[in-house]
């Protein structure tokens, strides 16, 4: 399927199991009705921020908005191609959905992160007891909470508490990353 028709599924089944009205999902994420109306449609291709917002609003992961969950392999390795997920850009950073793992208590949520040279990306607070792992491989990205981001190069790790606001920025050079959130299940 489609990814941007994925995710307006994915998006109208989570507004509907949590019956919330397209008015109401809209206006606390701060976006217009008819915009949901049309991502909702698969019409629309969502911006990171936005599906950001709706993740938020409806009290989902990211990637539960961006595919569908994969199938478990006895005993066989997920092999995930480059450019096989869904990939969600923003003005910023754009993203892309290698894996998901739930194992009942934990969901860990596993992305390439890539940072446009010269942008600067303020994440809002996640849900309680959310952490970003982020392992950087090429640039220098500045990151971590709002009020004390890290400077990053290549080889270099951060972990921090992602329930307040954080900023990724790459002030040079383009950056790639992995990201990993991990959620309270």
């Amino acid at each position: 399927m489609e990814p941007v028709k994925l995710v307006g599924e994915n998006l109208r089944a989570a507004r509907t199991r949590r019956g919330l009205s397209l008015s109401e999902v809209a206006r606390q994420a701060g976006i217009g009705k008819g915009t949901l109306s049309e991502l909702e449609a698969g019409n629309r291709n969502p911006t990171l921020e936005t599906l950001y917002a709706l993740a938020t609003v409806l009290g989902l992961p990211l990637g539960r908005l961006l595919a569908a969950e994969p199938e478990p392999r006895d005993g066989g390795a997920l092999h995930v191609h480059r450019s096989a997920g869904p990939e969600i850009s923003g003005h910023a950073a754009d993203v892309e959905l290698l894996d998901s793992v739930d194992d009942g208590r934990t969901r860990l949520e596993i992305y390439r992160l890539h940072v446009r040279a010269g942008t600067r990306y303020t994440s809002p607070a996640h849900h309680p007891r959310v952490i970003e792992q982020l392992h950087v491989h090429t640039g220098t990205l500045h990151t971590g909470p709002e009020s004390d981001p890290q400077t990053l190069g290549p080889g270099d790790y951060i972990r921090f508490d992602a329930t307040v606001p954080h900023v990724y920025e790459a002030p040079e050079d383009a950056t790639t990353a992995t990201l990993v959130m991990r959620y309270p299940a």
